[in-house]
């Protein structure tokens, strides 16, 4: 019976992963560069409150290391305040890197698509001569077409 079990949630898992790959569209709401700006503009949200809480753990840390009566205990709290204010930082940099991010996201322009190249269009043109390649993959033949237009 748990055998079963595992082939259905493996069968389930190979589905969830295979049907965004199956109708992937650049129009798609996973596809958006807004979805991402608003992912981006949450996670420095979530960033700056932890580098907000890691200041205030230090703050409390190094009240703690003035008022040790130990030098054990001093250097723990020491050591404790300057692992927050690290922590602090590393937080409140990668925060401000979000920010940003989701910013230019948001700025962003929607990519154009280039045009299908015409196929009856001549390749280059130089001095009134034109040179038009093309080509048959399953022969595996090239052909070249020349022609004057004086």
């Amino acid at each position: 019976m748990s055998n079963r079990w595992n082939i259905a949630a493996l069968a389930v898992a190979l589905a969830l992963v295979w049907a965004p790959f199956s109708s992937a569209q650049a129009e798609g709401l996973l596809f958006s560069k807004k979805f991402y700006g608003y992912v981006s503009l949450g996670a420095s949200g979530w960033f700056i409150q932890e580098a907000y809480r890691a200041r205030q753990d230090a703050n409390d840390a190094y009240d703690l290391y003035k008022r040790a009566e130990t030098s054990s205990s001093a250097q723990e709290f020491y050591d404790e305040s300057r692992r927050f204010d690290t922590r602090m930082v590393v937080m409140g940099a990668m925060g401000v890197g979000a920010l940003a991010w989701s910013m230019r996201l948001f700025r962003a322009k929607k990519e154009e698509e280039l045009p299908l190249p015409r196929v009856n269009e001549r390749s280059l043109r130089v001095k009134g001569v034109g040179i038009d390649l093309g080509g048959d993959l399953l022969r595996q033949k090239v052909q070249m077409t020349l022609s004057k237009d004086f």
